[in-house]
């Protein structure tokens, strides 16, 4: 069962049926309850552990022992501040196998837009750069008490409605106007969140060479390539680690070859 609120049945139900013949039904709970973009709710936990509560949630609503589900984060690129970065975790919960497999997919091609505005300011430049009405909105008072909130806004008559209550309530007189980042609400986001299930059916599909348990993939990074001048080792990846859910097999997957040096451009001794 997938626990969700916001239509991700679509993006992540298909990829699971066409990589292991996985039957996916959505289950309406309330996610909410466990972190909200707009900060009403804030999200108490990680990102992964929201997203295994969620699958939790579905699967106690549902009386079953498999549960999926997906949880977001989007702000900042912490390497490129001035860049927004939207990353999207999925997971399966297994609880016949005791298992837990997940997958991640980030993207940089995210829609997010906010301003603050008076009840009679023109917002035909912001609407343009926020993608509406395909990308909806959220307006909720820009200071003061902020209350009341309006999301899922899709009309100009509905967001002029909204700016003008919020900017009469605001203590600077002014509205916060700024992209709905729920999933249904939010065309860019799908297409990352479709790429997280992508990415969680392949994995899903790949089982441990030494137990046969599902979930087989990635679970850490080996640094450490040795300069070509003069061996010192330089913070690159030189192997990937792939390990199983079930089990504690692992195995190194090189990334460069023995006899490969990294670049003394990024040597700190060489190039400090």
């Amino acid at each position: 069962m997938l626990a969700t609120k916001h239509d991700k049945l679509p993006l992540i139900g298909p990829p699971l049926a066409g990589a292991v013949g996985l039957r996916v039904d959505a289950v309406a709970v309330d996610t909410d309850s466990l972190g909200t973009f707009t900060g009403d709710i804030p999200r108490q936990a990680p990102p992964l552990d929201t997203a295994i509560a969620k699958a939790r949630l579905g699967m106690s609503a549902a009386g079953q022992t498999l549960g999926l589900a997906s949880e977001g984060s989007i702000g900042p690129d912490p390497a490129m501040p001035f860049v927004n970065a939207d990353r999207e975790i999925v997971v399966l919960v297994d609880d016949d196998n005791g298992i837990v497999v997940w997958e991640s997919h980030s993207s940089w091609d995210i829609i997010v837009a906010s301003t603050s505005v008076g009840a009679d300011e023109d917002l035909a430049q912001f609407l343009g750069r926020a993608d509406f009405p395909d990308h909806q909105l959220i307006v909720r008072p820009n200071s003061g008490v902020l209350r009341p909130i309006y999301k899922g806004i899709s009309s100009i008559d509905a967001l002029a409605t909204a700016v003008g209550e919020c900017a009469a309530v605001a203590t600077d007189g002014l509205a916060r106007v700024e992209t709905d980042m729920r999933a249904h609400a939010c065309p860019s986001r799908r297409a990352v969140i479709a790429a997280a299930a992508e990415r969680l059916a392949t994995r899903v599909a790949a089982r441990c060479p030494s137990c046969g348990a599902p979930g087989w993939g990635r679970v850490d990074v080996v640094l450490g390539v040795p300069c070509s001048w003069c061996g010192t080792e330089v913070a690159r990846p030189r192997a990937e680690i792939d390990g199983c859910p079930a089990c504690e097999y692992r195995k190194d997957r090189p990334l460069v070859s023995p006899e490969e040096g990294a670049d003394p451009a990024e040597c700190s001794y060489c190039n400090p």
